[in-house]
């Protein structure tokens, strides 16, 4: 016999938005890296500590990088949260913890390379939200 759920994204709409926006300025930096330094994607390096990761052009590929392979998984876990715990100032917090924490490790990985403070805090931030996000989905499913 079916059954009507409600489901919604009113409140995690606003965050998949503005992460899609930052991505898209993150895509736009890469490309003018690469027509000021030259390159394509064949040529980027990516191994940490190698001369090519230190580059700008790969420095900036890795931010655009980076925040892609976290946004997918938190930017789902937020929809979960607004739909299993329904607690709205529950998923304004993780969405502004997610969309600070990634732009401020943008702003420490593309600004210099190796480690810096804001690339140390934005991927504590991002792992936080990704945790108690997964936490609050399964504490509040059974």
């Amino acid at each position: 016999m079916p059954y009507h759920v409600e489901f919604s994204i009113e409140i995690s709409a606003i965050y998949i938005a503005a992460a899609g926006l930052f991505l898209v300025f993150l895509a736009l930096d890469v490309i003018r890296a690469r027509w000021k330094y030259g390159g394509g994607p064949s040529e980027i390096g990516s191994e940490v500590g190698s001369k090519s990761a230190e580059d700008p052009l790969s420095r900036r590929t890795r931010v655009h990088a980076n925040a892609a392979e976290y946004f997918s998984v938190a930017l789902l876990l937020l929809v979960a949260v607004e739909n299993i715990v329904a607690i709205d100032w529950v998923v304004h917090a993780l969405g502004f913890l997610l969309l600070t924490s990634r732009l401020v490790h943008a702003a420490g990985l593309r600004g210099v390379p190796g480690e810096s403070l804001p690339r140390t805090l934005g991927t504590l931030g991002t792992i936080t939200m990704v945790s108690v996000s997964a936490l609050l989905v399964l504490v509040n499913s059974f």
